[in-house]
């Protein structure tokens, strides 16, 4: 075993190692880019958190374009990185933030909904402190972007600086202006300086494109939205397919036309209107949903192609030569890397002589699934699936019961209001699946336990990994936290010394700022509850008809995460069957459940690991209590008050 384990630390750690470097060197363009981290006060004692990728050669001699880009509801910065290194390895700095109410940003002075119509949670201060004070930007060409509730920012932002211009230009046409009813040269530039966006691209947002709100913005305009996005339904042909003219396109389109001369159809990806004078608009639909545009190759390659139409730049690297691919596969790489030095670090703090106690003698800590394995009968193998199987189901179960009991048990954060306690929206969601998972998860294990007990009346607490003593129990929560420190200090570490996170699609694992400790401790005895209970299901009790141990770990994993895989399967299936989603107004509840089918199914594998090595539930449990908890505390908005 030891020998092993030793095998183990060493590819972890490789594994950590080479990703944090071809990271740093990816998202860098090797080099070419700078990574600029700043914490930028606002109004009323706010702030926000966020990165500039400037590209090197940017000076106040040479100056470039910028793009300022916001993510969607629940998520932070790093769900942008993509565009982030596109762009800026085409001489395009780029500003990526987290929103107020996520990340590392303080909460706004609004509810979210009121933040996103006031500042686009943010956006709009950013690109009021980019036109004045970042000397290396052509302010003349300052572009925003988002993706979701990023992609509503950007509409707002260019909605906002283009009524500006309008009142502008309404008040020089007054008779008692400085030109009477003729728009002075000085008139004129006024209104040009009060308008200080020049290009716009909305992702996975679509629903603004109207007359009224084209009306109101003055600048290039983009619009990528996914045939099989989860909240399709509600457009005008109620569905994601633009191609048969729908009205939404047509806005965009004709908001460049006079009224003789508005189109009866248009062309998806063709560019219309004129870059020069800020009446460019192209309209894309790919066949993608809504989150697949964190981890397109056609979304980045559109994205390019748009600023630079916009822009009027002629890009030396063609839009199909992306990096931003390999940069999430070795970020990957990394992420595997610290969950597989869970069990080494674990093993090797184990054998220091304070936390050796824990471990239970040989003869103590096989499971009562090991020392039976000869023993089993028809009905204990029958048991073990009709358990493993009912698992998965109810926590099927578990994801329906979660999204309609959301909406009466946290009725404010579910409204978007901010709260003191249990701010957090979608962690609340998944809190009430947890616990309805445990729910069920207790009432499975005292099945199982008394069938086993009829056969093994001496079957006691110590037997099962439970009873193992106060000083054991306290021991077992220091050395979880020092695991737990080992885990968030490498990923502290290769944020500080390259800038760089453990990320894959909409998976990710990130630093977070001291608030969120607050908000983890809120939740840890709940998650607590449902991770001890996973462990006694997955070790206790567990009479598989299979007799490797990797095999069984495996099928552990599976009965934790095939219940979130029908749902998905569900939903997924029916959206790219008939075009529309199964769940439409509560889309994002399965949606936000498919980074757990990675950490659950790690969950397992680490419990059963920990178990192995120590004898007892305990120690895998408040593993992945502590660490998974604090990944989704870390990575969703916050609604504090």
């Amino acid at each position: 075993m030891k020998k092993r384990i030793r095998r183990l630390l060493v590819v972890s750690v490789l594994m950590v190692f080479v990703s944090v470097c071809f990271s740093g060197l990816l998202q860098t363009s090797f080099g070419k880019v700078e990574i600029i981290n700043f914490k930028l006060p606002t109004e009323n004692g706010q702030w926000l958190s966020g990165q500039v990728f400037k590209p090197k050669q940017s000076s106040t001699e040479h100056k470039v374009p910028l793009v300022i880009t916001e993510h969607g509801y629940l998520n932070n910065k790093h769900m942008q990185d993509l565009n982030a290194i596109e762009l800026s390895r085409r001489g395009i700095a780029v500003m990526t933030f987290d929103a107020y109410y996520h990340g590392k940003s303080s909460s706004a002075s609004e509810p979210v909904m009121q933040a996103v119509a006031a500042n686009g949670v943010g956006m709009i201060p950013l690109v009021e402190f980019a036109y004045q004070s970042l000397d290396y930007i052509d302010n003349q060409r300052i572009g925003v972007m988002g993706h979701s509730m990023g992609g509503m920012s950007a509409w707002l932002t260019l909605m906002h600086y283009g009524s500006q211009y309008n009142a502008a230009i309404e008040k020089a046409k007054a008779p008692d202006s400085e030109g009477g009813e003729t728009i002075t040269d000085g008139e004129q530039a006024y209104a040009n300086s009060l308008n200080k966006v020049a290009a716009g691209l909305s992702v996975g947002n679509i629903r603004l494109s109207s007359e009224k709100a084209f009306s109101q913005i003055r600048a290039n305009m983009g619009i990528i939205y996914g045939q099989y996005d989860e909240g399709n339904y509600d457009l005008s042909q109620g569905n994601g397919d633009l191609s048969n003219n729908a009205a939404e396109g047509l806005f965009a389109v004709n908001s460049i036309f006079s009224e003789a001369e508005r189109q009866m159809d248009f062309h998806v990806g063709q560019y219309y209107g004129d870059a020069g004078n800020q009446t460019l608009r192209v309209v894309y639909n790919p066949k993608q949903t809504h989150e697949w545009a964190h981890f397109s190759k056609e979304t980045a390659a559109y994205t390019v192609d748009f600023f630079s139409h916009a822009f009027e730049l002629s890009p030396q690297i063609a839009n199909t030569n992306q990096i931003w691919i390999w940069k999430e596969l070795v970020s990957f790489i990394g992420l595997l890397g610290i969950f597989l030095l869970i069990v080494p670090a674990a093993y090797y703090m184990s054998e220091i002589p304070f936390f050796k106690q824990i471990k239970f003698a040989k003869e103590q800590c096989g499971s009562i699934a090991d020392t039976s394995q000869t023993e089993k009968s028809t009905k204990r193998v029958r048991v073990f699936w009709i358990g493993w199987t009912l698992n998965w189901i109810f926590s099927a179960v578990g994801v329906i019961v979660a999204l309609n009991l959301d909406k009466v048990i946290f009725k404010s954060t579910s409204n978007f209001m901010s709260v003191k306690w249990f701010a957090q929206p979608i962690t609340n969601y998944i809190l009430i699946w947890a616990m309805f998972s445990s729910l069920v998860g207790a009432v499975l294990f005292i099945w199982k336990y008394k069938l086993e007990k009829r056969n093994n009346a001496e079957l006691s607490m110590e037997q099962l990994g439970i009873k193992i003593g106060l000083s054991n129990i306290v021991k077992t929560f220091m050395l979880a936290a020092c695991i737990f420190g080992i885990f968030f200090g490498i990923v502290y570490a290769a944020e500080y010394l390259l800038n760089v996170n453990f990320k894959f699609w909409i998976l990710g694992v990130f630093t977070f700022s001291a608030d969120k400790l607050g908000v983890w401790l809120n939740y840890l005895p709940f998650f607590f509850l449902f991770y001890l209970i996973h462990a006694l299901f997955i070790n206790k009790l567990s009479y598989s008809p299979i007799k490797s141990e990797k095999a069984n770990s495996i099928v552990a994993g599976l009965g934790s995460v095939l219940g979130i895989v029908l749902i998905n399967g569900i939903q997924y299936a029916v959206l790219f069957t008939t075009g529309n989603a199964f769940w439409q107004e509560t889309r994002l509840y399965p949606m936000v459940l498919l980074p757990f089918i990675f950490l659950l199914f790690a969950a397992a594998l680490i419990s059963r690991s920990l178990y192995k090595l120590t004898g007892n539930v305990w120690l895998g449990a408040v593993v992945n209590t502590l660490i998974i908890t604090m990944i989704g505390v870390a990575n969703t908005a916050t609604l504090t008050l």
